[in-house]
């Protein structure tokens, strides 16, 4: 409640501020029109367009007096905005002076409130009911690194490096042509003036975390909570994939569905199996225990041993009783009648070396494993790799069941991060591997996203339900359709530049219309953000067909 008091109270402080800006803007502009309108002197007229010049526009000069000195940006992007329009001033461009400066605030105002409502959107990505899932979005794009473009990461420097120079070339312009050319000093400034104001990235990449913050939300409504930005990303590089079978596409402990013994009844042989599985960890020791549902004396139990994917032995009160599967029974050279043999997933228990009887199991497989599999092969031809604790006949059913590309069956903590290891250091470095697992790991492992199923981990680089990973070649699409709207934006944002530089240069627009401009195609890039999910669901709907 604290939360959403708080956020309530910082929109309805942005909307005040907005329509305080506004207000402003159209304040200095009526002074500016009564400057011209009443009969008044040189210098009452000069002061009223001053006031109306500093009503408008000192927040810009706060903000760049802030920059200045706070962040030692000398040349930001507000001082490059006040030294223009001092300049205009100053040599007697006033009209278009004000008007710039109120179109300025106009049009920031507007990208504000379209960038404020579009995030808005965002944050009803997940249902109002589910509030976990709403509380956690919410963080996640409330967060700095939620925001974060590589794109613009990595391309605006160059940007704000050519709007330095162009400062520098319009100051030059504005000195040197009147002493080569016949054009007057109140020309070259104006154009110098506009050379600089069409070089600054006012706000033209204001799209490009608006992009981020889509991909992520885009994500979440399909139950797949990426942390950040960054690991979207890296969801868009993917090369290889390795699921951990348990708790992500199966439900965990497979249930005991029957017992069959020719030696005992079922209760006598239950009852040893469950002594026999009663110290093991491994996944189907506690339906066996539970299904048993009676004391056991741990103090009976001796030389219990683990054999992980296998089964497990022990010494019962002096007789040796071995529970696991086939394979561990033809490795001991315990012989299995061939009608007692099964398909699917059986344990056999043996007292003494003499077979004595099976347990069946079965475990419910998550309807959308395959769908996972086959989506991320079809979208990227992408590697899948299943890791498994379970024995090689278990293990390799379901592999074939979900065409998984790689298998590992019989594997504990040690064995599942030496294949992650080993995967990692076969790919290339922009090639990138996700781990799956239920597992409730302190540590990050060798994988770049480790994507975790169930509660929440902190080591957790993506969240997600078990039903919910059905979602995550959807967050694969998103964090490739960012990337490619970031690109398409920045070259936009390149041509539109370089068209208000030929525009300044040929004396061919004014300084309000040049920033009128900019922030259009900002908003246009912003609005642009509607095509990601559009994108997503062309690819879902060829997916489908």
């Amino acid at each position: 409640m604290a939360q959403a008091h708080t956020s309530k109270n910082r929109k309805t402080g942005g909307y005040a501020k907005d329509i305080v800006t506004v207000v402003r803007a159209f304040l200095s502009v009526l002074l500016l029109i009564l400057a011209y309108s009443i009969n008044a002197s040189a210098f009452l007229s000069v002061l009223i367009l001053a006031a109306a010049a500093l009503i408008s526009g000192f927040d810009i000069i706060l903000d760049a007096a802030d920059k200045a000195l706070r962040k030692r940006d000398y040349l930001n992007d507000q001082l490059l905005i006040c030294l223009c329009a001092i300049a205009c001033f100053c040599v007697g461009c006033y009209i278009e002076t004000i008007v710039m400066l109120a179109v300025y605030q106009l049009g920031r105002t507007c990208l504000n409130l379209v960038i404020r409502k579009t995030r808005q959107g965002f944050y009803s990505a997940v249902s109002v009911n589910d509030r976990e899932g709403s509380l956690r979005l919410r963080s996640i794009l409330s967060s700095p690194a939620g925001a974060e473009n590589s794109i613009m990461a990595k391309y605006l420097p160059y940007f704000e490096l050519f709007s330095k120079a162009a400062f520098i070339v319009g100051v030059l312009f504005a000195a040197v042509v009147p002493l080569i050319t016949d054009m007057t000093y109140v020309m070259s400034i104006r154009r110098g003036s506009m050379l600089a104001v069409a070089a600054v990235p006012i706000s033209a990449l204001a799209a490009l975390p608006v992009y981020s913050l889509s991909g992520l939300s885009r994500s979440a409504e399909y139950g797949v909570f990426v942390k950040d930005a960054k690991t979207l990303e890296n969801t868009g590089n993917l090369s290889a994939v390795i699921y951990d079978k348990a708790d992500v596409f199966t439900d965990g402990a497979p249930k005991l569905t029957s017992v069959s013994s020719p030696l005992l009844d079922n209760e006598s042989f239950l009852k040893l199996a469950a002594y026999t599985a009663y110290s093991s960890e491994q996944r189907f020791a506690a339906p066996i225990v539970s299904a048993y549902g009676g004391d056991i004396i741990p103090s009976y139990i001796s030389d219990f041993k683990d054999i992980p994917g296998c089964g497990m032995m022990i010494l019962l009160q002096g007789r040796h009783i071995l529970l696991g599967t086939r394979e561990l029974f033809d490795a001991k050279g315990i012989i299995i009648p061939d009608v007692e043999r099964k398909n699917g997933y059986v344990l056999y228990l043996a007292i003494g070396g003499m077979y004595a009887g099976s347990l069946t199991l079965k475990e419910k497989v998550n309807p959308y494993a395959e769908s996972v599999i086959s989506d991320f092969a079809a979208l990227g031809n992408i590697k899948s790799i299943l890791v498994t604790e379970d024995g090689r006949e278990v293990s390799e059913k379901l592999a074939k069941s979900l065409r998984v590309d790689e298998l590992h069956y019989e594997c504990g903590f040690t064995e599942k991060a030496d294949i992650i290891q080993k995967c990692k250091e076969q790919l290339a470095p922009d090639e990138k591997l996700m781990y799956i697992s239920a597992e409730n790991l302190e540590y990050h492992t060798a994988a770049d996203i480790d994507a975790k199923v169930g509660s929440s981990f902190d080591s957790a680089d993506i969240q997600t339900s078990n039903v919910g990973i059905f979602g995550l070649p959807v967050a694969y699409t998103s964090a490739h359709t960012v990337k490619q709207l970031s690109i398409e934006n920045l070259i936009f944002t390149a041509f539109i530049k370089l068209i208000l530089v030929v525009l300044a240069l040929t004396g061919g627009a004014t300084l309000w219309f040049i920033v009128m401009l900019d922030f259009a195609a900002s908003i246009f890039g912003v609005l642009n953000v509607v095509r990601l999910p559009a994108a997503d669901l062309q690819t879902d709907d060829a997916d489908d067909n």
